[in-house]
């Protein structure tokens, strides 16, 4: 039996957009945690950045959790994260599991 047709196929990718964003969510973040430190400061960045990237992993897992609620398969998640299915699985399926069924308020919400 074949496989039904997989619609995503979007890796992710970086580009003038997502570097506007990213930049002005350091600033953002930079000026309501350290207002007058981290202008030019190598270690302040690094804590914002590494900052960002803890939220946007947690609510990364948020997505997938939403995604598999609404039908998707662990193959097109693995493309929207340019992996592979069995990979996305091994590191979203337990918490996809623990958030199964709840709402999309519910999931995008803070823990």
């Amino acid at each position: 039996m074949a496989a039904p047709e997989r619609i995503f196929y979007i890796t992710p990718h970086t580009a003038e957009d997502s570097e506007a964003v990213l930049t002005e969510a350091v600033a953002s973040l930079g000026r309501l945690r350290l207002p007058l430190e981290w202008p030019g400061n190598g270690a302040a960045e690094i804590h914002l950045l590494t900052s960002l990237i803890a939220e946007a992993e947690a609510q990364l897992a948020k997505s997938v959790a939403l995604a598999r609620d609404q039908g998707c398969s662990w193959a097109e998640i693995g493309d929207l994260l340019g992996t592979t299915r069995a990979a996305a699985w091994q590191r979203f399926a337990d918490h996809a599991r623990t958030t199964k069924r709840r709402t999309k308020t519910e999931l995008l919400a803070k823990d």
